[in-house]
C-alpha cells in the first residue's frame, strides 16, 4: 500500500475509534500495539503524531489559518521531518494535505519545459488527490517552485517551493484565489498555499493548485501529523531536541468550534517508536508536542483531548 493511501486510512480508522475513547486529558500517547523495542523498528515512514478535529462543516470556503511554533532545529542532511499542520483536507471531496519539510523534493521546471534537478532541502508543500488525470497543469509554483504529479503515493500533484524555516512561529494558509471554467465547460478554483513568519510578517507564496467547482465545501472535520518519512537512516538517541505547537484551525478569518479533538498513536500502517509526547496547553490555544531520543513507555494509542476531562 502506498504512503498516502495507508496513512489515510490509519488517520480516518484511528480518529473513528476514538469516538469510543474515555475521555481523558493526558499528557502522553501510547505506542503502536504491539509494544515496539529498539531492536526493532518498523520501517519508515512514522507517523509519529495525528490529530483530528471534529468541527463544523463549511460550505462556503475562502481562508484557513494555522499556527506551527517550533523550538529547536532540524539538520535537513540528518532527519527528514514533515510538519503538516493540514494531515488530511477535503474540498468538495478532493483531498489534499500541506506543511513544512526538511527536504521538500520536486523538479524545477526549465525554460525549455524539460524537468530540471530533483530539490533537496527546507521548503514548504503543498499536494492534491485524484485520478491518474492529474498532472503538472493542475500546479501553480513560484518562479522559483517546484512541482510533481506522480502515482506512489495515490495519484497527486504536488507544487513546492524551497522556504528555509528555523525555530519560531509559522502560519501556514490556504486562500481561495481564482475562478475559471476548462473549454469542456467544466468549473475549477484555484486554491493558494502561503507560510508567514510571525516574528517579521513575511508573507510567502509556496504554491497554488486546481480543485473542481466554483464553491468549494469544506468538510467538517480537520487533521494534522508530524512525520519522519524516508531516506536517511534514523538514529533515536541522535534526534534534535523538538517542541512544536500546532494551533487550532481558524476558518474563513474566525477560531473555528471545536467539537473534539483527538491525539492518536496510529495501530497499525505508518507506526511509529513511541518517540513523542503530547499535551494540550494550558490556554486550549494549541497542542504541543515534544521530541524524544528514546522510546517513551506507558502511553494510551488514543486521546480525547477536547472535551477535556472534568474532575
Amino acid at each position: 500500500m502506498n504512503r498516502f493511501l495507508s496513512a489515510l486510512l490509519i488517520l480516518a480508522g484511528t480518529a473513528l475509534s476514538a469516538e469510543t475513547q474515555t475521555t481523558v486529558k493526558a499528557t502522553y500517547i501510547e505506542p503502536a500495539m504491539p509494544k515496539i523495542d529498539a531492536e526493532h523498528l518498523p520501517n519508515l515512514p512514522w507517523h509519529m503524531m495525528n490529530l483530528w478535529w471534529d468541527i463544523p462543516a463549511t460550505p462556503d470556503f475562502q481562508s484557513l489559518d494555522i499556527d506551527v511554533r517550533i523550538k529547536g532545529e532540524v539538520d535537513p542532511s540528518k532527519l527528514n521531518l514533515y510538519i503538516a499542520p493540514i494531515g488530511i483536507g477535503e474540498f468538495n471531496a478532493t483531498k489534499f494535505y500541506g506543511g513544512i519539510q526538511s527536504n521538500i523534493g520536486g523538479n524545477r521546471v526549465s525554460e525549455d519545459g524539460k524537468d530540471g534537478a530533483y530539490h533537496k532541502g527546507k521548503g514548504a508543500i503543498f499536494s492534491r488527490w485524484g485520478n491518474k488525470d492529474l498532472d503538472t497543469s493542475f500546479v501553480r509554483p513560484a518562479s522559483d517552485g517546484l512541482t510533481e504529479a506522480a502515482g506512489y503515493e495515490g495519484d497527486f500533484a504536488s507544487g513546492r517551493r524551497p522556504y528555509d524555516w528555523h525555530e519560531g512561529t509559522y502560519t501556514y494558509s490556504l486562500r481561495k484565489l481564482t475562478y475559471e471554467k476548462d473549454k469542456d465547460g467544466k468549473e475549477w478554483t484555484w486554491v493558494g498555499a502561503f507560510v508567514t513568519d510571525k516574528a517579521t510578517g513575511q508573507f510567502t507564496f509556496i504554491t497554488s493548485l486546481k480543485f473542481p467547482g466554483r464553491t468549494l465545501a469544506f468538510w467538517g472535520r480537520h487533521s494534522a501529523f508530524i512525520e519522519i518519512y524516508g531516506g536517511k537512516k534514523v538514529d533515536i538517541a541522535q534526534l534534535p531536541a523538538l517542541e512544536i505547537g500546532i494551533g487550532q484551525p481558524r476558518v474563513n478569518g474566525k477560531a473555528v468550534e471545536v467539537k473534539r479533538l483527538t491525539l492518536v498513536h496510529p495501530p497499525k500502517g505508518p507506526v511509529s517508536p513511541p518517540i513523542m509526547s503530547g499535551e494540550l496547553s494550558a490556554d486550549g490555544s494549541e497542542i504541543v508536542f515534544k521530541l524524544h531520543q528514546e522510546l517513551l513507555e506507558g502511553q494510551k494509542q488514543s486521546t480525547v483531548l477536547i472535551p477535556t476531562a472534568t474532575k
